[in-house]
């Protein structure tokens, strides 16, 4: 996530929301209530424009209006409260619960929408502002560490340490924040932000058996519980988990093509139109030009993209190392990931050695592996 250090320590963020949060607790979902959501954009762009609230769950539109002026108003009742968003345009929109009550969103780029008006909205809002502090904190830690000239173990050694620190402050808020909220619709929107997502596996593990009959039920809920059962197979240590698909000329190729065979394979699953997944691509061939010869295989997984994207983008972005197209598109599902790119470590002998690698500490740990690998 892909900044000035707060002073106060990790457990204590968010203290102050105990009293909104006590406010939006899961037995408060309105039944057939009525609901206004209204809103002001900076300008009259859109003015005439029709725009929705979008369910996250289901990609379900609820409800429709149209923009006067600079401004919008939507009108109804609802059954459940939840997660939901109103798109503006493209790159401006607003995450907010729908529920009972009057309603302001205010949208913008994406990490500023603070919707206000309701209990769950409040509540909402002050966890968007936790995360960003924790964001802030964690993002400037790691850039006061690249500034202090330390040679790139000894850097790996140090950020390791301070971001499992975080890591644990960061799981016990997470279950803290989600015990008031694992059956309502703010807790759904938990299950993708930084108390959950940055939390380690094991806290995941027990968020997901804490989801409560209702929000167990959603198609949100299930992909949680799903995408954690995937991650537990495919934790580091475990046996990699094979993928099958086409190369770039159409003929079959595996994942097994190439892992447990001796090499050390490092797993890119990426897509054309995925700007952090090019992001990669010069880390990525920056490795394989290292250490291709030295018992180290890069292979890529296209994944989510038409076929005949790749060999185009193979050659604009110079990759020459294997790709394998994920034709049914599940190696998302298999590793237990959400986001792309994916990038994972697998031994000579297929077992999972590192998930979630990326940038400059991708580079410095496969340096790490193979420097060590050489003695």
């Amino acid at each position: 996530m892909t900044k000035n250090m707060l002073k106060k320590p990790l457990y204590l963020l968010g203290i102050s929301l105990a009293a909104v949060l006590a406010g939006a607790s899961c037995g408060s979902r309105p039944t057939a209530a009525h609901y206004v959501v209204q809103g002001e954009l900076s300008d009259s762009a859109s003015h005439g424009k029709t725009i929705y609230i979008l369910r996250y769950d289901d990609r379900r539109y609820l409800d429709s209006t149209v923009v006067e002026g600079n401004r919008f108003r939507f009108e109804g009742t609802v059954d459940t409260a939840s997660f939901c968003r109103i798109d503006i345009t493209h790159s401006q929109f607003a995450s907010f619960i729908l529920e009972g009550g009057d309603i302001t969103v205010y949208p913008c780029l994406e990490g500023c929408e603070k919707p206000s008006g309701t209990p769950m909205n409040e509540a909402y809002a002050a966890l968007q502002a936790e995360s960003d502090s924790l964001v802030h904190l964690i993002t400037n830690r790691r850039e006061e560490l690249h500034g202090s000239c330390l040679d790139p173990q000894e850097y790996q050694k140090q950020w390791r340490a301070v971001f499992d620190s975080m890591k644990t402050a960061i799981s016990q808020r997470g279950i803290e924040i989600f015990r008031e909220h694992a059956d309502d619709a703010l807790g759904s929107s938990l299950l993708h932000s930084i108390f959950v997502e940055t939390a380690s596996l094991e806290t995941r593990v027990q968020i997901s058996r804490m989801l409560g009959p209702w929000l167990a039920s959603t198609r949100m809920g299930k992909d949680f519980k799903q995408r954690i059962e995937a991650e537990q197979r495919t934790a580091e240590g475990e046996p990699y988990a094979d993928i099958a698909g086409t190369d770039a000329e159409g003929a079959a190729a595996s994942l097994s093509d190439y892992v447990g065979k001796g090499n050390y394979v490092l797993m890119d699953i990426w897509a054309s139109w995925c700007g952090p997944c090019r992001g990669e691509i010069p880390n990525l061939r920056q490795l394989h030009e290292r250490y291709s010869d030295k018992g180290l295989t890069v292979v890529g997984i296209f994944t989510y993209d038409k076929l005949e994207q790749l060999k185009p983008t193979m050659e604009e972005e110079q990759i020459s190392w294997p790709q394998i197209a994920d034709t049914a598109n599940v190696a998302m599902d298999t590793y237990g990931t959400d986001g792309i790119p994916f990038i994972a470590l697998f031994g000579p002998d297929g077992t999972i050695l590192k998930r979630n690698l990326r940038g400059s500490g991708m580079v410095e740990v496969i340096d790490e592996i193979m420097n060590q690998n050489k003695k």
